[in-house]
């Protein structure tokens, strides 16, 4: 017999748990016996309390299953639909399909090889416990939307991440000071020192500086498209006038050595990488540790802790500040969004549409 649907007050809710409204109290009823028992006012307690009664009760599901020839589904076998299926109508940045790629692998080792009908809050709480604040919401966001789609197919009964609470995470990196950045800058290889100066006037983030070309410099602009947000609205189609600073920028990064990148170097084996489609560009990785080597030979920031010294992501927070000190709008130059951008048209197509800004940020005080 087919149960009836949930009403509104216990959609959401796990098998057996029902919300009491004239009381404002949850219960649960026992699908053994039918009888039932008070789970007090906590919602979170009582889902997760419910969905640990149910996975004991319905341990005899495994017998069934093997009976009707029915075999559960592991959420590690999930995961492989949701790369499959999920994941690439969304075009996500590289960058952002690396970081699903690392969360993915802390997932498989925790729980992925759980049926995922018996994910239980606890669970999934246990498995955030011991990541960092900002690991433990990336993959706790994460799960929230495989669940989704597992619950959405009929796999699991509810979605026990969801009832999770996200951690707060307090920013730990400061800022860069005028001088502090002058000192690396000082300390840096050529290249290196090409990276910060384009950062500084574009306040262009680390993949896209990075992925800037020489032939990307035409018609007195420099055209930017923004691995982040191209897809999602018209700021992440930059069109970038070439002013006499961005000029000189630009002709600092023309050397001997032939790359179509403005950002480039020679590396120790001349290899052609996986993900690289030149064997002298440079990889984001690369940068942040080169970066970091140039700070500790400068010796600046040594009154902050390890974590709290900025890396070169805070050069892009430097440029905005500048280019708000000598009142100038950062904003567009910087490919935020407002609420009032609409969607771009997809990469491709014959009439997109470029916002043209102007790099006009003098970085003489730093780059000199």
């Amino acid at each position: 017999m087919v149960p009836r649907p949930r009403n509104k007050a216990n959609k959401g809710l796990p098998q057996n748990l029902y919300f009491d409204a004239r009381r404002g109290t949850y219960r649960y009823r026992r699908p053994t016996d039918g009888k039932w028992f008070q789970f007090g006012t906590d919602r979170g307690n009582a889902i997760d309390a419910a969905s640990q009664l149910n996975t004991t009760f319905l341990r005899g599901g495994d017998l069934v299953a093997a009976v009707l020839g029915e075999k559960k589904v592991t959420l590690a076998e999930f995961l492989d639909t949701y790369e499959r299926h999920v994941l690439p109508p969304r075009e996500l940045a590289k960058a952002t399909l690396e970081l699903y790629a690392v969360r993915f692998k802390q997932i498989r080792a925790g729980l992925g090889q759980r049926p995922i009908d018996e994910i239980t809050i606890r669970m999934v709480a246990e498995f955030l416990e011991p990541l960092t604040a900002r690991a433990s919401n990336q993959a706790r966001a994460i799960l929230i939307d495989v669940l989704n789609h597992a619950a959405a197919k009929g796999l699991c009964p509810d979605n026990p991440a969801a009832s999770t609470i996200p951690r707060i995470e307090k920013k730990q990196r400061k800022r860069h000071t005028v001088e502090g950045l002058r000192a690396i800058r000082e300390k840096s290889p050529r290249w290196l020192q090409n990276a910060i100066d384009l950062a500084l006037i574009t306040a262009q983030r680390r993949g896209d500086i990075l992925d800037m070309k020489f032939e990307d410099a035409r018609e007195g602009y420099l055209y930017v498209i923004q691995n982040k947000t191209e897809k999602a609205s018209d700021a992440g189609w930059l069109k970038i006038k070439i002013t006499e600073q961005l000029s000189d920028v630009l002709a600092r990064c023309r050397d001997d050595l032939l790359s179509p990148y403005l950002v480039h170097r020679r590396p120790e084996r001349k290899k052609k990488r996986e993900g690289k489609d030149h064997w002298t560009k440079v990889d984001e990785r690369f940068l942040t540790r080169a970066f970091k080597d140039a700070r500790d030979t400068a010796g600046c920031y040594s009154d902050l802790k390890e974590e709290e010294m900025p890396g070169f992501h805070e050069v892009r927070a430097l440029s905005l500040h500048l280019y708000k000190r000598a009142g100038k709008d950062g904003q567009k130059i910087a490919g935020h969004t407002t609420e009032g951008m609409t969607r771009n048209y997809q990469k491709g197509h014959a009439d997109v549409v470029w916002s043209v800004v102007e790099a006009d940020l003098d970085i003489g005080e730093i780059a000199r």
